[in-house]
């Protein structure tokens, strides 16, 4: 799905969810539930009277249409139904809520076009009218449907002897076997692992033919067709690993693959499921020390492959050697571990193309899920918590062992500050400030300063410094000013003014070239700001006081880039970040319509420490020659918007080659 169709969906939703809220039900008159009896059913396959046929499956899925059965005393499956003097309605639409803040209860919800499916206090109704608060979801557990409404359970009951067959239950003994029946695209899910690359390759090395393999969940079941699909194109092949000859010998470049699987279990449940579009990047070589970074992906993962195209394509067929994720990985209330681990995390994998990535949790996120998945990399994470730690230092043993583009990253540490290090507690409430992440961060510092050779520490977080609506670059993506103190306390986290005084002193001191680099105020409607060394920061010192504080800065305070396009001012941005001599360029890109806004920052130092070469098939010259026609283009500042002529990071490949580098004198 383009970005236009997903943006209008995602409006879509939107708007249902406004319409759909949770609240309290009340009666329709003369509405009640009945059943319906369908023509057959077999082996998981129920067929209605017009002939349409519906498969069993074993969840519901976002956006689904669903028939639910009860089985009666013979062992019958008949259709649980809604019905009024006017209308008999038995399929379902299936929602999840998503498009709200990560501490919005969670919701769900069953709909046909005249009913709504309620339960509240153990009572059915066709219909709601009021509001409730805390979670209210429907979910289908152990093969009964069940509610959840403030932290009590209800089980869909069905007696078919009453005059009204269904009502609900606190016993889960009691509740109906209820099975679900779906149609269309997808059906149950059967990937537990979705196919990806291992790595990248180099254009003309003779790299081997890639292979993607898919594993499957339940894995004993039986699969009646795999199809494959490369850049779109059915491949010959019906097994889970696909060998994609088709993809070797190709020109640096960014390619894709697919899979579509369908099966069934011996329970009757029937599986189809199309994989993410697995990124295969073929590379000219590495940018040494260079970053590609984004925030607030919000589930739009191709995105991901997207924006590593969009570097290769303005680099000549290069691609960064860091990938940064920071935050908001998913949507809606904010996602436990499990489930961003076990689902959501193998489809970003899916989309990085086997480039080395870490990862830092946003309200949405669990932080345990971004820790687990950074020290996963194993590319030098330290001292990890559910609030974070080192995640990337490029001059570990870990590092230099098992990075793949990020070998030639030595010149870059990364500290990760999940947004769980931002929660802390007042009067009983939960809040937010940096007050319990102050000496992490400081211990973090101090030991890179006691041992720094130049290079570039990126601070990579969800949370931002500064005040909204006072901090005078804070405006809307119209250039509008922002209300003072606009949003709430996870916006304006208290005892910033203290985390940026300590960044300060260790840039200052110590000489050290630092970035901090956040996400998250998209939904606020903020433009994305970009600060460097001079630029006054007004950050908060209590949020509840209003209280704040101003300093000039001696680091860079930036957005990472909100690479999505679903909520507030979320434009699809993403960063690349890389050293350029004795400043550093940074790059933002805007995946929607590939304009690219660029600043030079000066750099403090030049990274002294002996470094890899950058992976190239290319020589000094040729990557000159590279440069000399890219760096024509012409692209916008961010903060005035004219044209200037932007330096392409290629330049730094080919001087990696020829020369060494030397700390500068102060």
């Amino acid at each position: 799905m383009n970005i236009l169709k997903r943006t209008a969906a995602l409006t879509a939703a939107a708007l249902l969810c406004i319409i759909s809220s949770p609240r309290i039900p009340s009666a329709a008159a003369g509405s009640g539930y009945i059943i319906t009896e369908p023509a057959a059913e077999k082996s998981g396959v129920l067929t209605l009277d017009d002939g349409q046929q519906w498969y069993r499956v074993n969840s519901f899925e976002d956006d689904g249409e669903y028939i639910i059965t009860v089985k009666d005393g013979s062992g019958r499956e008949v259709i649980f139904t809604a019905s009024d003097s006017e209308a008999s309605e038995y399929i379902w639409r299936y929602y999840r809520r998503i498009m709200v803040s990560s501490v919005t209860p969670r919701y769900t919800s069953l709909n046909t076009r005249s009913f709504s499916l309620c339960c509240h206090e153990n009572e059915l109704y066709t219909a709601s009218s009021w509001w409730t608060e805390g979670d209210c979801m429907w979910e289908y557990v152990g093969g009964s449907l069940r509610y959840t409404e403030n932290g009590s359970f209800s089980y869909l009951k069905y007696n078919e002897d009453s005059s009204e067959p269904f009502s609900c239950t606190e016993n889960a003994s009691e509740a109906a076997q209820v099975s679900l029946y779906s149609r269309g695209g997808q059906l149950g899910r059967c990937i537990k692992v979705q196919p990806h690359a291992e790595s990248y390759v180099l254009e003309g090395s003779g790299y081997a033919a890639p292979r993607f393999t898919a594993e499957l969940s339940p894995p004993d079941m039986t699969v009646d067709s795999i199809r494959w699909f490369a850049d779109g194109e059915e491949q010959s092949c019906a097994s889970l690993t696909f060998t994609a000859d088709t993809l070797r010998d190709r020109p640096a470049g960014t390619h894709y693959v697919s899979c579509l699987i369908e099966g069934h279990d011996s329970s009757g449940i029937h599986y189809r499921e199309r994989s993410e579009d697995a990124l295969f990047v073929i590379a000219k070589g590495v940018i040494p020390d260079s970053v590609l970074t984004f925030s607030d992906l919000h589930e739009q993962y191709d995105l991901i492959s997207t924006a590593i195209g969009d570097v290769m394509k303005q680099t000549g067929g290069y691609i960064p050697s860091l990938v940064i994720c920071t935050g908001d990985m998913v949507h809606g209330p904010t996602m436990d571990k499990d489930s961003l681990l076990e689902r959501y995390y193998p489809r970003i994998v899916s989309r990085l193309g086997g480039l080395d990535a870490v990862f830092v949790s946003g309200n949405h996120d669990s932080g345990a899920a971004a820790s687990a998945m950074s020290a996963a990399a194993g590319l030098g994470a330290e001292n990890n918590t559910d609030g974070g730690g080192t995640i990337f230092r490029g001059g570990s043993p870990a590092a230099s062992a098992n990075g793949r583009n990020s070998r030639y990253a030595k010149g870059l540490i990364v500290y990760g500050l999940n947004f769980e290090a931002a929660e802390t507690e007042r009067d009983g409430l939960t809040a937010y400030s940096y007050e319990n992440a102050l000496s992490g961060l400081e211990a973090f510092l101090k030991k890179t300063a006691a041992d720094y050779k130049g290079e570039l520490v990126i601070i990579s977080t969800h949370s931002g410094l500064h005040v909204l609506g006072i901090q005078p670059e804070s405006v809307s993506s119209y250039s509008g000013r922002l209300s003072s103190w606009i949003g709430e306390n996870q916006y304006n986290v208290s005892r910033s003014c203290d985390m940026a005084q300590l960044i300060n002193s260790y840039a200052e001191k110590y000489g050290m070239d630092i970035m901090y680099l956040f996400g998250h105020d998209h939904s606020r409607q903020e433009a994305e700001i970009l600060m460097t060394e001079g630029d006054t920061l007004v950050s908060t010192a209590d949020y509840y006081e209003r209280s704040y504080s101003s300093q000039p800065l001696h680091f860079t305070y930036a957005n990472s880039g909100y690479l999505s396009t679903s909520i507030g001012s979320a434009d699809a941005h993403f960063s690349f970040i890389y050293r350029d001599g004795d400043k550093f360029g940074f790059d933002r890109f805007r995946a929607a319509d590939g304009r690219i806004f660029h600043e030079d920052i000066p750099a403090k130092n030049l990274f002294t420490a002996e470094e890899a070469q950058p992976a190239t098939t290319q020589t000094a010259t040729a990557a000159k020659t590279a440069v000399t026609t890219a760096s024509t283009k012409k692209t916008d500042s961010p903060l005035t918007g004219s044209t200037r002529i932007k330096l392409v990071p290629l330049v730094i490949a080919a001087a990696a080659l020829l020369l060494s580098r030397k700390k500068k004198n102060k």
